[in-house]
């Protein structure tokens, strides 16, 4: 097809009274589009917020089963001075009870937080992450269940 026969089309077309769309058509069609997807990105970041937060739950849970673990090789739990480096370099060079040769850190990117003893009571020793916000002692602070 050569460019007379496109060019002839093109004019065939225009005197049939076929148009193309207009600039506020587009446009309405361009808000609309961004609108789904504002409503698809908030569902998503809420989604994934969700699933940071059960994978946060399930190290400490890692954390909390390593650390019963020691107490069984060494007959108690880590001091808080000694904390959960004492979990990758255990005492008397022996096996390290997490297999990261770093401390895990949260799905946010915050250090865990270890207290021996636990600081409100609730058991022995306590493994918490800060949370989404990145703060220790607000709401959003994560604890296994």
């Amino acid at each position: 097809m050569g460019v007379r026969e496109l060019r002839a089309r093109i004019e065939n077309g225009a005197r049939k009274g076929e148009r193309g769309m207009t600039l506020l058509e587009i446009m309405i069609v361009i808000a609309i589009l961004g609108m789904l997807a504002s409503v698809i990105v908030v569902a998503v970041m809420d989604r994934l917020t969700d699933a940071k937060v059960k994978t946060t739950q399930i190290k400490i849970k890692s954390i909390e089963s390593a650390l019963h673990q020691y107490k069984v090789m060494y007959g108690n739990y880590p001091t808080q001075a000694e904390g959960l480096r004492s979990l990758i370099s255990p005492p008397n060079g022996g096996r390290p009870f997490l297999k990261d040769k770093n401390i895990p850190r949260d799905e946010f990117g915050n250090e865990f937080l270890f207290f021996n003893p636990a600081r409100k009571g609730g058991g022995i020793f306590e493994v918490t992450s800060k949370g989404p916000d990145g703060q220790e002692g607000t709401e959003d602070d994560i604890r296994a269940r």
